[in-house]
């Protein structure tokens, strides 16, 4: 038995390998995608929802630098850990990222409600032959041994996160490859390490903290009900802001606009129920507020270049090449 286990710690690598250690609750699920990228380096596709709070104790046994990014969070999310500044807490937020490095180091993730989590997971050695020019501070972090860096975003960070977990989607319901070629994901998980990486040597011309908290708020309400979108005043009155700002503030931190990300969230959620193969095509469309069948194919459509009947009946038989990737 290894010490992890007897001190009652999940082992990081033994979660993302087999999600039922984590014994859930009825009714919550979680499911891990992991692709290889190259040696000591690997995509993890991180998709979940806990009915209740869920409490993990971790060990970070992976030896890896993490550049993880929120691409949705609907609930709430928190990490702690142990050993760093006296075991602080950290809150985790959708449509921003973070880096982390810390190698053995232990604590407690716990998570409430839905999660979608992208993160390249690289070895310090592979990330110095990617790159020479990192900045001083995040050198001197990694080489601490110990860090945790929050505040990663921006309108293209969030597209590559939202593209990549788009083209995972299939592997992670269990329907077989990837949407997309293995060299186009190892591109694309490059780029989101170079918009980590520019992220945090950009001059800040970015928002004030205190609106960009106020956005993620809007973007988690915006979410959490894709069968009706709230109107811009709703959204802006519980914003405490005016719509105009509202829109512009928005566009700024997720590179598009209010309702633009709603449909595309919510045809990315039609397309993981289709792939389901659980319910009809009329079904799918009523869930997510369409009372027309001809509307939501044409919505569907418009998105994915095919129709939803196709995507459906893709999943039988186990076809190899998978209709409905995002153009």
């Amino acid at each position: 038995m290894t010490s992890s286990a007897t001190a009652g710690l999940l082992p990081v690598s033994q979660m993302v390998a087999d999600t039922s250690v984590l014994r859930l609750d009825r009714g919550s699920q979680c499911s891990v995608t992991t692709l290889r990228l190259q040696d000591g380096a690997d995509l993890v596709y991180w998709s979940s929802r806990f009915e209740e709070k869920h409490d993990i104790p971790l060990q970070d046994d992976s030896d890896r630098v993490h550049f993880s990014f929120n691409s949705q969070l609907q609930g709430s999310a928190t990490c702690r850990f142990d050993t760093l500044q006296g075991g602080r807490a950290y809150t985790l937020a959708g449509g921003f990222g973070n880096i982390s490095y810390g190698p053995g180091r232990r604590g407690h993730y716990c998570q409430q409600g839905l999660l979608n989590n992208l993160t390249v997971m690289v070895h310090p050695d592979v990330l110095s032959a990617w790159t020479h020019d990192m900045d001083t501070g995040l050198g001197e972090a990694l080489r601490s041994g110990a860090c945790f860096l929050q505040g990663h975003h921006g309108a293209e960070l969030h597209r590559t996160a939202i593209c990549l977990a788009g083209s995972l989607n299939a592997t992670t319901e269990g329907h077989g490859t990837p949407s997309r070629h293995s060299l186009w994901i190892r591109a694309q998980s490059l780029a989101l390490v170079g918009l980590f990486l520019e992220s945090r040597g950009r001059q800040e011309t970015s928002m004030s903290a205190a609106m960009q908290k106020r956005m993620a708020r809007v973007h988690d309400r915006l979410l959490s009900d894709l069968s009706c979108a709230p109107t811009l005043l709703e959204l802006a009155t519980e914003a405490g802001t005016s719509v105009p700002t509202l829109a512009r503030a928005f566009r700024r931190q997720y590179g598009q606009s209010v309702y633009s990300l709603f449909q595309q969230e919510r045809m990315q959620h039609a397309r993981t129920q289709l792939l389901r193969g659980q319910f009809s095509v009329m079904h799918v469309a009523t869930d997510l507020g369409y009372s027309n069948a001809s509307h939501f194919a044409a919505a569907f459509r418009k998105h994915f270049g095919v129709n939803p009947s196709a995507v459906k009946e893709s999943r039988r038989g186990g076809a190899q090449k998978r209709p409905g990737s995002p153009r």
